[in-house]
């Protein structure tokens, strides 16, 4: 069995890669961080389910779709990382993450500053670290509309 001290460094470094992939929206990289078949649920502070996700392929489409343009940082801390067998991890990460959209006509806001914590499994597959599930649920989220929107 791997080392458990090790392990948990591992999952804070795949989570940081994790981050910066989505701020320097290097989707490639991204996308390899994923099991197969992963699920993945973004839930509003108000405990409803903003969005939901089965397929990757998808997932990262609306993900490149409502990221292209903005500049972003994702932050994340306090890790929670419980190694639960020799394949699988579960892990709680409190989260910042700051949006600012491109000045351009159409639906996203302005900006967007949210906090929240990512709950996670990953996974041991083909003797890398992947994550299987992610919830990110959100406790505060702060919405900047367009000074320009209809």
């Amino acid at each position: 069995m791997q080392n458990h001290h090790a392990v948990v460094e591992t999952i804070r470094t795949l989570k940081a890669r994790y981050c910066r992939y989505v701020d320097t929206q290097n989707w490639s990289e991204f996308a390899a961080m994923f099991a197969r078949g992963p699920s993945l649920r973004f839930i509003g502070e108000d405990g409803v389910v903003v969005a939901e996700f089965d397929s990757l392929d998808e997932f990262l489409a609306v993900t490149k779709g409502y990221l292209a343009g903005a500049r972003t940082i994702h932050q994340v801390h306090n890790d929670e990382i419980d190694v639960i067998s020799e394949t699988e991890v579960h892990a709680i990460w409190s989260m910042e993450d700051y949006l600012i959209f491109p000045d351009v006509n159409d639906s996203r806001p302005a900006s967007m500053h949210g906090y929240g914590h990512y709950h996670e499994t990953w996974l041991l597959e083909d003797g890398q670290w992947r994550l299987g599930h992610l919830e990110l649920r959100r406790t505060i989220l702060e919405i900047k509309p367009k000074e320009n929107a209809a």
